[in-house]
């Protein structure tokens, strides 16, 4: 199911329409409306998921020219190809309608402190973009403390509960709005939802409950990638200590060398430049292909400048759906620029010759 089919709208929608369609289900679907239907609260994470995207002129754009957004990528190390509401859970849609509609951030249950995301930029060869592959990614991220497993707190002094929420992690309070009452349950700002505050802060990490730290990450690329698309790596961002969880991981496509190809969408453009006589006479040229191999071309007499031959099936890899698109080769004549005397007589006694005569139109 799409995000355009979730919310009940056409493609051409407007932002103003997408939005009202969002309200609408959202305020029909709301866990607080609807106390223990799972149903209610599978569709609520739905339209929050799907007006995410949509509201998001950028996720937009790349759902509709790819069939997916935030870089779809395949299990097991780019995570989420095949469903963009795959890992959005209530938690997420729960935020996204209290900042959607003006509220604090909460829900039906305390929420836990997400670390910020990383990012790394990537340049990648012909062949990783076309077909795909593992790479070894070096980052340099906030990662659970080692010394205090992330609590902030020093091992031997530990922790006490936090009197500001009484140990609960978590303050509730009831809103009253023009949407309705709404139960509103905000982490507490002292311990941050942990419940517990250290008695003494961590040498090590000085009580925020991470560190810094460079590790390597091996990292599958879907055949296909453009450049300024990124793969997003769930739980591998930084970390936030004192029990919340980290951030994502965003592998930016920085820049992709081509080599001699140029793209154009999912085909490869080689540009093969040949003989005049070779151009009249035909012949069989051999082509590079993006995996480094190569594969032989004919090309017939009386080939023009600009006529391009097709190579089916050696172009890119198509991002997020089967098959490969084309390599085009694109034909060029080298015209010389200075001819010895030799050269020139043969050229005048071509020139006479019926076969090279240009015919007038009539």
């Amino acid at each position: 199911m799409n995000p355009y089919e979730v919310l009940g709208v056409d493609r051409s929608a407007s932002a103003e329409d997408i939005k009202k369609a969002y309200r609408t289900a959202a305020m029909k679907n709301h866990p607080d409306r609807n106390p223990g239907d799972h149903q209610a609260e599978e569709r609520f994470k739905k339209v929050a998921r799907a007006y995410e995207v949509l509201s998001d002129p950028s996720r937009r754009g790349a759902y509709d020219r790819y069939g997916t957004t935030e870089n779809p990528r395949a299990s097991g190390g780019a995570g989420g190809m095949h469903d963009i509401f795959s890992g959005f859970g209530l938690d997420d849609a729960l935020r996204a309608f209290m900042e959607n509609f003006g509220f604090s951030a909460g829900g039906s249950g305390s929420r836990v402190v997400q670390g910020e995301d990383a990012t790394v930029r990537v340049n990648l060869d012909l062949e990783e973009a076309a077909l795909g592959g593992r790479r070894e990614i070096e980052v340099e991220r906030n990662v659970s403390c080692g010394e205090c497993a992330g609590t902030g707190a020093d091992k031997a002094s530990g922790s006490e509960s936090c009197r500001h929420c009484n140990g609960l992690g978590k303050i509730s309070s009831i809103r009253n709005t023009l949407l309705g009452s709404f139960r509103t349950v905000n982490q507490c700002p002292v311990c941050r939802g942990r419940g517990s505050i250290p008695k003494k802060l961590c040498d090590n990490c000085r009580g925020r409950g991470f560190e810094k730290k460079k590790s390597t990450i091996v990292v599958d690329l879907p055949a296909g990638l453009s450049k300024g698309h990124y793969i997003r790596l769930r739980g591998q961002g930084h970390h936030p200590g004192q029990g919340g969880v980290p951030g994502d991981l965003k592998l930016l496509v920085n820049n992709i060398d081509y080599g001699p190809f140029t793209r154009e969408e999912d085909d490869l453009v080689y540009p093969l430049t040949i003989s005049y006589p070779q151009a009249v006479l035909g012949g069989e040229f051999t082509v590079p292909l993006p995996d480094g191999d190569s594969v032989n071309i004919k090309v017939s007499s009386g080939t023009r400048a600009g006529t391009r031959f097709k190579q089916k099936h050696h172009g890119m890899g198509r991002l997020n759906r089967r098959g490969r698109g084309d390599l085009l080769v694109e034909i060029d004549i080298h015209v010389p620029g200075k001819v010895k005397r030799s050269e020139r007589e043969l050229l005048r006694k071509l020139e006479e010759s019926p076969s090279f005569i240009i015919k007038k139109k009539q």
